[in-house]
């Protein structure tokens, strides 16, 4: 890494996106979209569309090894965001890395996607919760995948005490999949404790929510944020986002990956 660079790197560790919206693709835009530096490992490449996924396959060990110490040995992180994983092999590869980095980890655990395909293989979600979570800075679960991962809870409140038992620094648990006209967040360490609301925004255009949400958390990490701040930062664009959609695909489409304007209105 140049020293005189005043650009922070981010690297996304997740799936391939042929459709544009989510994944890779999206996360690179967001990232470069706030002012950081984008790099890529690619786990899995998808098939897909805004209608579903039609086809996935995971790049092959050999692959996923030689991405990671491409970058290791030149673009050094200054965040790390993790999405779709896709295989036990590579949540191994990725739990024997993240160790040698000390720089903030936002985990995004997509387990399913928006069509209910499968996005990482049951055998591997053990090897995520024993030996990834322990190194992961924010938790970005929706509410099933947070039932994904403990089982049944009563209350955000209580999944959230259970998801920190893994060794999580903190967790934000997003409520979009909750009814009611406010979408509430909940986030907390352990020691402090807050919920981020927001008016819901009725659209269809939701393709790509997620990996929005935890690259511009890590985007806004690398650039020196507070968790807070980034947590903050970062619901202030989605809602952005989803105010922008492109009106593409017949499924749920993408949305405009546009210039960070902080509009009052956006703020949770």
């Amino acid at each position: 890494m140049d020293p005189t660079s005043s650009t922070p790197v981010v690297w996304t560790i997740a799936g391939s996106d042929s459709g544009g919206g989510a994944g890779i693709q999206a996360d690179l835009k967001v990232i470069n979209a706030l002012g950081a530096h984008g790099c890529s490992v690619i786990t899995t490449l998808t098939a897909q569309n805004t209608q579903g996924v039609e086809m996935t396959e995971p790049v092959s060990d050999a692959m996923l090894r030689a991405q990671l110490h491409a970058l290791g040995s030149d673009l050094q992180p200054s965040a790390i965001k993790t999405g779709m994983l896709g295989s036990a092999s590579s949540c191994t590869i990725i739990s024997e890395v993240l160790p040698a980095y000390h720089v903030p980890v936002v985990c995004d655990p997509v387990l399913k996607s928006t069509s209910g395909t499968n996005l990482l293989d049951p055998d591997a979600i053990e090897i995520l919760t024993k030996s990834i979570l322990p190194y992961v800075d924010v938790l970005t679960p929706n509410l099933p995948e947070a039932k994904a991962l403990i089982g049944e809870f009563k209350t955000l409140e209580e999944a959230a005490e259970k998801l920190l038992a893994f060794g999580i620094q903190s967790v934000l648990i997003k409520g979009g999949h909750a009814e009611g006209d406010e979408c509430r967040d909940y986030w907390t360490d352990g020691n402090t404790s807050l919920w981020l609301s927001s008016p819901r925004i009725n659209t269809r255009h939701t393709h790509g929510t997620g990996c929005i949400l935890s690259s511009a958390i890590a985007a806004a990490l690398a650039m020196g944020h507070s968790t807070l701040s980034a947590i903050t930062l970062a619901k202030t664009y989605l809602n952005q986002s989803l105010k922008s959609p492109t009106n593409l695909g017949d499924g749920h489409g993408p949305m405009k990956i546009e210039p960070f304007r902080n509009a009052e209105e956006d703020r949770p």
